[in-house]
């Protein structure tokens, strides 16, 4: 995608090395960070992230590490200590203040909500709310294929053929969608779902046009598996090492643990409470009724508002209005 196709776009400098973040809406707004899935970068949030603008929030999206124009570290497991010193660098890089007690929004899809929740496990003083749409987190075990398990296993098979394995298999119209390791009876092809970008200023309020163009999911992975090096081994270590799957007693629950003490103070200072999940009601990996029963044993039925919004697991990408509004009556 272009490097310029969000307004506020800048490469952000770190001991990881460079990080891609956009930063734009209403300097006064209230601040939301959105934290995209596991293969389609930051552009794919690019709806929900213009409809907040729309209706008076700042946004910030960032491409993790070794997706989109963001660089991928060797020799580090892409864990969720990983991925959460990404997010205290890039709410760091803003001019604006980012931190603090109750200072923005978290939103996360797909493996953006198991991070967000990872985020929130210890940090969720900073947070106004915690938002997760499709997230993974609490995936359980028993989904995970025996292709998975061996293509994501240490010392089973030479590390190189495993590496061209998994490029083989997240190639677009080759094998499974990047984005959707698991789920094979999905009932749309994940690569062919639209993602509608904003260009030349279409969405500046100076004007009274807006202009749109379409990509599609497979289009985005396809350009990352030729333009970012560090892209299929980020995507193996981060289906090997980040809080994906069986994290029902792991990060979940201390997240459960901290909502409930914050629930016992009775929301003293605007702390985080509960947590608002969005659910696809045809969603192949995170199934809507399995995902409603461990989300309220793991975070207690006053630590969860589950939201239910019609398609796959494709819906903050396709429907990035529906879920942002979803998001908001939540807040």
């Amino acid at each position: 995608y272009p490097p310029d196709l969000f307004p506020g776009g800048k490469d952000v400098e770190t001991v990881y090395g460079t990080v891609r973040v956009f930063e734009w809406g209403p300097e006064d707004g209230d601040k939301v960070l959105l934290v995209h899935g596991i293969g389609t970068p930051c552009i794919a949030l690019g709806g929900m992230a213009w409809e907040l603008v729309r209706k008076g929030y700042r946004v910030m999206l960032f491409d993790l590490f070794g997706r989109g124009y963001s660089d991928g570290p060797s020799n580090v497991a892409y864990d969720e200590c990983l991925y959460t010193t990404q997010i205290l660098l890039v709410l760091a890089s803003s001019s604006l203040p980012w931190t603090g007690a109750s200072s923005f929004y978290l939103v996360g899809y797909s493996l953006g909500g198991a991070l967000a929740v990872a985020f929130a496990a210890y940090h969720s003083h900073m947070l106004r709310s915690l938002t997760v749409v499709c997230p993974g987190g609490l995936v359980r075990t028993s989904h995970l294929g025996w292709k998975s398990r061996l293509m994501y296993s240490h010392n089973l098979l030479p590390e190189w053929l495993l590496r061209r394995w998994v490029r083989a298999r997240i190639e677009p119209q080759h094998g499974q969608s990047a984005d959707v390791p698991d789920g094979d009876e999905a009932e749309v092809n994940f690569d062919d779902v639209p993602i509608s970008v904003v260009i030349a200023g279409g969405r500046d309020k100076s004007k009274s046009t807006t202009t749109t163009a379409v990509v599609r999911v497979g289009d985005v992975v396809r350009w990352q598996l030729a333009a970012n090096p560090a892209f299929v081994d980020a995507y193996m270590s981060t289906i090997r090492y980040a809080p994906i799957y069986g994290q029902h007693d792991k990060v979940w629950a201390v997240l459960g643990e901290k909502l409930a003490a914050n629930r016992e103070l009775g929301g003293v200072g605007g702390l985080l409470q509960r947590v608002c999940v969005v659910l696809g009601d045809r969603d192949t990996l995170i199934i809507k009724d399995e995902w409603i029963e461990d989300t309220r044993a793991v975070l207690g039925e006053d630590g969860v508002d589950v939201r239910v919004i019609p398609g796959g697991h494709e819906i903050a990408i396709s429907k990035g209005k529906e879920v942002a509004d979803a998001a908001v009556s939540s807040w």
